[in-house]
């Protein structure tokens, strides 16, 4: 690094006791068997460490990592809490990835069925598929299959399907009972798209389970059984011969195979799609979701230098772009599209093998003819163009396919900052091993090994250790000694990737710190999540149960605020008081939320963590910044917020700015958080009976804001 790394340093006394040491009272693992947070942190650590295959990390590495994921000063992404045990070496590496990206539509559905959140381009350069030109499929099933006798499905057999297209050249594909099995039904399909194939494909699902069926490896939740797969390619038919442009049929595609994952109930299926604001047809992307349609991707426009130079002038294709995805964003109250400055995102070219797909549990075989040929495409891009974003925005990716595994450190519950760089230290080769399991994307792993350091909590770690707020954070002189922490321990991150990849003979890390959203593990340990302000200080937490739950009957008997909605029936939700740990640390005048937070400190708050956390002047080893910021409508009309994007946007790498007004929240029957005074927050505590252990899951903590709901126990 070129410069010697300074030595760590005790804090001053903080502004409260020192924090103690929390267990979460129920977690389910990847069996479906409850847990506590000590079982949790043992099995994922020894996991973890045993990838190691030269035992390169020292002696003590299972002991401290297992020490510091049990304070909760390393907290790993919930793919990690919920998959990783002795088994991890012999596992398949997308399980275990939060991001990735892909430039097909077969990849990017297996990517979403191992959970991971996909990111994919549609400039019009890298289209090589026109689903037009999708061959006829006839989805069959054997009347014997269990959701047949059910009347779940309902379908032709397969020797029915054979004698009506009998005259025609036909092709029949037999469905294995797996993720990859889906998948490579969806290559088939798209690899006769790209030949253009004339064959009618009749596909057989009578091997897929039943729903209802537990799957291994997903909890032992319920299997979907094949009706959603069957019914998206009923829904894709639809696209063929349609005279969409190929970028658009790929969107409507890509977006009826994420709505099949989402029906499989492991995960939701995130997304994002991007688009240049070169292409000719960007304003045709930028109106796609005003129609309320292909809601499971996130959009954003692609700009650079060049974009915001030429907003200005008239009649300029820019300035076009502009004017019509603020429009949308303001008017249709999304934010979207939003807008990533793509010339901002680290790319650094690799010397090795340029082939992506090379490797993993998935056996492709004609989608690589596919790959190929965008590899051709991909090639006579600038560099400028190659790199896009992960669905939440804090990884930068190549656009042909890459992962990226990420991890939180919770700085608030160190004791120092020796513990903070130890922690920081740890969670780089936690990280570092993860990528040495089997990828499908194997050369582009091992030429780029990208890892994700993140914060989280860091709110609540400024309170803790230096009794700051907000604004004392944004007055960068006074709060100089934080930032230069934060940039301390960003160089010893990078300081021990070099060290570590040196002692595993890999690539040393492209990337390395980020922030990404932490909603729900921010949650488990009650604190703000990433870098965003928490949005309310106190407020009730409402939770959907099924309205024949039986732990609804504890929960009304000691008294928490319960609601059956009319508007989803079936469907009765709880309230759970909640107080965000902040409000523990600081006094009332001094705490900042979302809301009382302007604009302008909030970008400024972003170019404060780019300048100190990612090291923008200093290195190109930093992702993004994942943070959502919220415009109040009410007091802000479209050509104030068209200001406000133009003003700032084009400072930081990238941001999602949300538009809200109070009017359109107050036509929901209930929103996930209600902001409440403090007095009724008391009252309601008052009224429970809290013996009761509030049994909430992961499932059911998955949102934007807030601390948990769920018990914590204090141990010794």
């Amino acid at each position: 690094m070129g410069q010697q790394l300074p030595p760590a340093k005790e804090f001053a006394p903080g502004i409260g006791e020192a924090v103690a040491k929390r267990t979460i009272t129920r977690k389910i693992n990847e069996k479906g068997d409850r847990e506590n947070w000590d079982q949790v942190c043992r099995r994922v650590a020894h996991g973890n460490v045993s990838l190691d295959p030269l035992q390169a990390a020292g002696p003590n590495e299972l002991a401290d990592l297992y020490q510091k994921m049990r304070s909760g000063v390393i907290i790993t992404s919930g793919r990690h809490l919920q998959h990783g045990d002795e088994t991890q070496p012999t596992r398949p590496g997308e399980v275990f990835t939060n991001c990735a990206t892909s430039a097909s539509s077969f990849f990017s559905f297996y990517l979403l069925l191992n959970g991971s959140g996909v990111g994919r381009s549609y400039d019009n350069d890298l289209m090589v598929v026109d689903w037009n030109r999708m061959p006829k499929v006839v989805c069959t099933i054997d009347h014997a299959h269990p959701d047949v006798q059910s009347g779940e499905i309902s379908t032709f057999m397969v020797a029915e399907a054979k004698h009506i297209h009998k005259f025609h050249d036909i092709e029949v594909m037999e469905t294995p009972d797996s993720r990859e099995g889906w998948a490579a039904v969806v290559e088939r399909m798209e690899y006769m798209a790209y030949i253009k194939s004339k064959k009618i494909l009749i596909v057989d699902f009578s091997k897929v389970r039943e729903r209802g069926r537990p799957i291994g490896g997903m909890q032992n939740r319920p299997a979907s059984g094949p009706g959603p797969l069957i019914n998206a390619i009923n829904k894709i038919q639809v696209v063929r011969n349609s005279g969409m442009r190929p970028w658009r049929a790929a969107m409507y595609v890509d977006h009826y195979l994420a709505e099949c994952v989402l029906v499989g109930g492991a995960r939701r299926a995130a997304r994002m799609a991007t688009k240049s604001w070169k292409d000719k047809d960007v304003l045709e992307f930028i109106r796609l979701k005003s129609n309320g349609f292909l809601w499971t991707a996130n959009n954003s426009v692609m700009v650079d230098e060049e974009f915001w130079k030429k907003i200005n002038v008239d009649r300029s294709h820019a300035r076009k772009v502009f004017m019509e995805l603020t429009e949308r964003g303001y008017k249709d109250m999304s934010g979207e599209p939003g807008i990533i400055n793509q010339d901002k995102l680290v790319y650094k070219p690799s010397s090795k093998s340029k082939e992506i797909i090379s490797g993993g549990r998935y056996e492709i075989k004609e989608g690589k003819q596919v790959y190929k040929a965008i590899q051709s495409k991909y090639d006579n891009i600038s560099d400028a163009q190659k790199m896009i974003t992960n669905p939440c925005g804090e990884i930068v990716l190549n656009l042909l396919g890459g992962y990226c595994v990420i991890g939180d450190l919770c700085l608030y519950h160190a004791k120092n900052e020796k513990e903070m760089i130890e922690s920081a230290r740890l969670m780089t080769r936690f990280l570092m091993r993860a990528n040495l399991m089997e990828f499908s994307y194997e050369n582009e792993v091992k030429a780029t090994n990208r890892i994700g350091v993140s914060l989280t909590g860091v709110h609540e770690m400024a309170a803790y250790h230096f009794g700051y707020n907000f604004r004392d954070l944004l007055d960068e002189e006074k709060s100089q000694d934080f930032w230069d922490l934060l940039r301390n321990i960003s160089r010893h991150i990078e300081d021990e990737a070099r060290s570590y990849s040196a002692k595993l003979n890999v690539e040393m890390p492209h990337t390395l710190t980020t922030v990404k959203p932490a909603g729900t593990t921010s949650k488990l340990f009650g604190v703000s999540e990433g870098i965003h302000l928490p949005a309310m200080r106190e407020y009730i937490r409402w939770v959907q149960f099924r309205s024949d739950d039986p732990l609804l009957d504890g929960y009304r008997k000691s008294g928490y605020p319960i609601k059956d909605l009319q508007t989803y029936g079936g469907t009765t939700i709880v309230g759970f008081p909640t107080q965000t740990e902040i409000c523990k640390l600081l006094p009332s005048d001094k705490i900042v939320t979302a809301p009382e937070a302007t604009i302008d400190e909030q970008y400024k708050w972003l170019r404060l963590f780019e300048k100190y956390w990612l090291r923008v002047d200093e290195t190109d080893t930093g992702n993004q910044l994942s943070y959502t910021m919220k415009i109040n409508v009410d007091n802000v009309d479209l050509e104030e917020y068209r200001k406000l994007i133009l003003d700032h946007q084009k400072e930081v790498k990238c941001c999602a700015v949300m538009p809200e007004s109070a009017s359109q929240m107050a036509v929901f029957e209930y929103t996930p958080e209600e902001k409440v005074t403090k007095e009724r927050y008391d009252m309601i505590l008052e009224s429970i009976n809290r013996s009761l252990e509030e049994d909430v899951g992961l499932e059911h903590v998955d949102c934007d804001s807030g601390a948990c709901p769920i018990d914590f126990k204090e141990s010794a």
